[in-house]
């Protein structure tokens, strides 16, 4: 994290086009239930498989953004960042004509792989061009936008002009314009160890905050999956629940866009503490709705909150970990809490009822809570801040 400051133009460039091309390898997190239902409906997948093999790239997606950056930053970076947004670009032109085989679950695996080296990739040049949590609370702020929108435009434009071949093309033309991208950043990281091959040297607080955040995700998501399965349970019909689910989205921009601005500044620890108890209680409230509003408010609550945290852990892991090299397993823990959570709730759940979902999501939020209190106190932290 030593290498000379770009000047400031460039430093914008390269923040612009690494948001650009990192937004190639989240998209498929949101957009993997329009991309795979449409297969599913066509018989070319089986409900069945379609989680299995959505598991699967996420995994692929964890795994290597967590052991990618060391090997993208140093030399020869763009050769390397443009060639896993041409595997990206590859990978998804083929999905819909490799058919219900082998070579699809292959084929979205090493999307996975691919997407996990881009996100990791657009990190690596992020943080090294500003304040690590303010560059993760404008990407995340930024991305959403552009998701939400392309969210929008696959149901009512791409899949009817389409087909199913509609959802992969698009998420083809953000690899490709990901490839552009690359030719635009003219920053060169320092060469890093992988954070995998470093993680003997950290201070134990830092496994603290990772696991806080692996917590925090679970909790919000194994709640978020049954948004709609509550809306109908009690009779709210489908106006509350459109509205839920886009002022959460906006919500989520409206909090990373904060952070990025503004929020950034505030202590880390008792932000995480305070807004982390905020979230849980959010998380449990939104289970139990008794009217349209009580559905709704605690949605948005939730949502602005939750992305307005990430950046804060962030934070949080620099003022403990002196070399930086655990931020980039931030993203990783992320992804790891996101699947993790859908799987522990629906142990819990049952066809009566799914509110024992939320209060796994608000026992998960709350364990988050106490890991990011024992971290934000610990001697490493205290030492590096005073």
């Amino acid at each position: 994290m030593n290498a000379p400051a770009p000047d400031t133009a460039q430093r914008r460039i390269d923040i612009a086009a690494a948001i650009g091309y990192g937004i190639c390898g989240v998209a498929i997190l949101s957009l993997q239930p329009l991309a795979f239902g449409p297969l599913v409906e066509a018989g070319r997948l089986s409900e069945s498989n379609l989680g299995a093999i959505a598991g699967l790239e996420t995994a692929g997606l964890a795994l290597s953004s967590a052991v990618l950056p060391g090997w993208i930053s140093g030399k020869n970076i763009r050769p390397k960042l443009a060639l896993l947004a041409v595997v990206v670009l590859v990978c998804n032109l083929l999905t819909p004509h490799v058919g219900y085989s082998t070579g699809l679950w292959l084929t979205r695996l090493l999307c996975g792989l691919a997407e996990g080296g881009v996100l990791a990739g657009a990190f690596v040049v992020l943080f090294h061009s500003g304040k690590p949590d303010r560059m993760n609370a404008l990407f995340l702020a930024v991305s959403n936008i552009v998701i939400a929108l392309i969210s929008y435009l696959v149901p009512t434009v791409i899949l009817p002009q389409f087909g199913t071949s509609g959802p992969f093309s698009v998420l083809a033309g953000l690899a490709l314009a990901a490839l552009i991208a690359v030719f635009a950043i003219g920053h060169k990281p320092e060469p890093m160890p992988a954070p995998v091959s470093t993680w003997r040297s950290w201070p134990f607080a830092t496994w603290l905050v990772l696991v806080g955040i692996v917590l925090q995700n679970a909790g919000v998501v194994s709640g978020w999956v049954f948004l709609e399965s509550t809306a109908r349970a009690a009779d709210l019909g489908a106006q509350p629940l459109a509205l839920s689910a886009s002022l959460g989205l906006l919500a989520q921009v409206a909090g990373a866009s904060t952070v990025a601005l503004i929020g950034y500044r505030l202590p880390a620890g008792k932000a995480l503490v305070i807004g982390g108890t905020a979230l849980a209680g959010a998380i449990l409230w939104l289970g139990h709705p008794s009217s349209a509003l009580t559905f709704i408010l605690p949605n948005v609550v939730m949502g602005a909150f939750w992305l307005a945290l990430l950046p804060l852990s962030i934070k949080l892991v620099c003022e403990i970990e002196r070399n930086h090299h655990a931020l980039y397993l931030t993203a990783a823990a992320q992804l790891l809490g996101m699947s993790l959570g859908p799987l522990i709730s629906s142990l819990f759940v049952s066809s009566e009822t799914v509110k024992p979902a939320y209060w796994v999501g608000f026992t998960l939020a709350m364990l988050a809570v106490g890991a990011f209190a024992l971290a934000a106190n610990s001697a490493d932290r205290i030492r590096r801040t005073a």
